[in-house]
């Protein structure tokens, strides 16, 4: 149990300063113990935060919170009810805030980073931490998970970047637990639903975008303004690291802070140059300014360089040597999801999260050269989202693949036949395969793979269930790999 003490005028005081605050009512000396933004989850002593959502209004649930012990709530309208309210102009903002301050989450204790773009969050991430656990204690939060020194926590799997109440709690466990710094994950939606609006981050950094969650932003244009607003929580001494090869990213208003590039193709302050490609990884040469140092990287295809090199400018930014920054990216460690091979013999087998069309190109454009022979791909699309990406999906698959297996991903609430019928079209009349069942489509794809193929098995990653209607069901790729193995008589 986290021991948190504020009072609710101090409460007052941090909206009041964020322009945030509308009315006050209630004593400004009454003792707040925690916060919290569920009401079946409530603590004597908690100050419950409430804010109309796109599915539920929290309003609705101000008394069951009261019931449960909450001395106070933080509301967008007065509420009929006898606690002590205030009153705000924005209660997801207002949650961030209050859940931080309260709390006590201490990013102001520890050096911050948060990470932003369509692709690569999760393995820039994590490289991240790895070079920066070389000089402190280093934890991440992401999707695959809060990591520390003694590996993820369970149960903490899943959301890119969690809840305002949620991300402030992990921020003080890794603090008290001891870590110097922290690397997170911030996804879109958590940026635009300001969920980490009081994180203060000492580097942000901006990978890539590309078409992602249009289907809850609306446009590109809006996808990018969201992902901007990352800007907004680095601290005016703090750095922007920003991917030099994107385009996208001029656009990004610095707002006085100081900018970090890297790229591969461009000018910029990190590079990688000299790059020899492998079916075990890469060879460069490392350049930081004017220093250069050979690596030797682990990691597969040059869009893990580009995260390679993103890590590099945050280790940098963190006071790593350019010897450190080159030391750790050699010995860096597979990520669980993110093109992992789990099979070498017979033939190559990997796993991948890839589930837009840029990544989705990446992956099979870095693999295709290093294919001896045919490049089987297995994939489908979540349901009930963005059903514009499908299309561009699927053509992706079908410019590389020479074997094409169609099968479900997420399907969630939709017709998983639905699903696979817009994904035909983006095929455009390329050979294929199509089984909804995604166990059956992994042992068909296994049945036709030969020596010296490379067969990917893509849009899961790191997942292990299938969202099927409103239900997770165990599903675990890696078990059926082995299962697909053992019938084979490959130990």
């Amino acid at each position: 149990m986290i021991e948190a003490t504020s009072t609710l005028g101090q409460v007052g005081e941090i909206l009041r300063v964020a322009g945030l605050l509308r009315e006050f009512h209630g004593p400004e000396d009454l003792a707040v113990m925690g916060v919290c933004q569920d009401s079946r989850k409530t603590n004597p002593g908690d100050l419950f935060l409430a804010w109309q959502g796109d599915s539920l209004d929290a309003h609705d649930f101000v008394a069951a919170a009261a019931c449960n012990g909450a001395v106070a709530a933080v509301v967008e309208r007065k509420v009929d009810i006898e606690i002590p309210q205030i009153i705000v102009t924005d209660g997801r903002r207002s949650a961030a805030l209050v859940a931080c301050e309260v709390i006590g989450a201490g990013s102001r204790s520890m050096f911050t980073v948060g990470v932003t773009g369509t692709n690569g969050k999760t393995t820039t991430a994590l490289l991240a931490r790895y070079l920066m656990g070389q000089k402190g204690s280093t934890a991440s939060i992401g999707t695959l998970g809060v990591f520390d020194e003694q590996g993820v926590r369970p149960g903490t799997e899943g959301l890119t970047t969690p809840g305002p109440v949620q991300v402030a709690v992990f921020l003080r466990q890794l603090v008290d637990g001891g870590m110097e710094a922290v690397v997170m994950e911030a996804s879109s939606h958590a940026l635009d639903q300001h969920r980490i609006d009081g994180v203060i981050f000492d580097v942000g950094v901006f990978t890539n975008l590309s078409h992602d969650h249009l289907d809850y932003h609306g446009d590109i244009n809006e996808y990018f303004g969201a992902k901007a607003r990352l800007v907004e929580l680095v601290s005016s001494q703090g750095t922007l690291v920003v991917n030099g090869d994107d385009p996208a990213w001029s656009k990004l208003d610095a707002n006085g802070r100081s900018i970090c590039t890297f790229a591969l193709n461009s000018p910029a302050d990190i590079r990688a140059e000299s790059v020899q490609m492998g079916p075990n990884g890469s060879d460069f040469e490392l350049v930081i300014d004017s220093e250069r140092r050979e690596v030797r990287f682990p990691l597969l295809a040059r869009f893990n360089i580009e995260n390679a090199l993103a890590a590099a400018a945050v280790g940098a930014a963190y006071g790593l040597s350019i010897d450190e920054i080159a030391l750790g990216l050699s010995t860096a460690p597979q990520v669980a999801g993110r093109l992992e091979t789990v099979v070498t013999e017979p033939f190559t087998v990997l796993i991948d999260f890839a589930h837009t069309p840029a990544a989705l190109k990446s992956v099979l454009e870095a693999l295709r050269p290093l294919t001896q022979g045919r490049l089987i791909v297995v994939f489908g699309a979540g349901g009930d989202r963005d059903r514009i990406k499908r299309g561009p999906m699927a053509a992706a698959v079908a410019r590389s693949a020479d074997v094409i297996v169609l099968t479900s991903d997420n399907p969630r609430t939709e017709d998983p036949e639905q699903i696979l019928d817009d994904l035909v079209k983006g095929l455009e009349g390329k050979v294929h395969e199509r089984l909804v069942d995604r166990d059956d489509a992994i042992r068909l794809a296994f049945s036709t793979a030969r020596e010296g193929d490379t067969l990917v098995l893509a849009g899961k990653g790191h997942e292990t269930y299938q969202v099927i209607g409103d239900k997770q069901r165990p599903f675990d790729e890696r078990a059926i790999v082995q299962d697909c193995l053992a019938e084979l008589g490959v130990s």
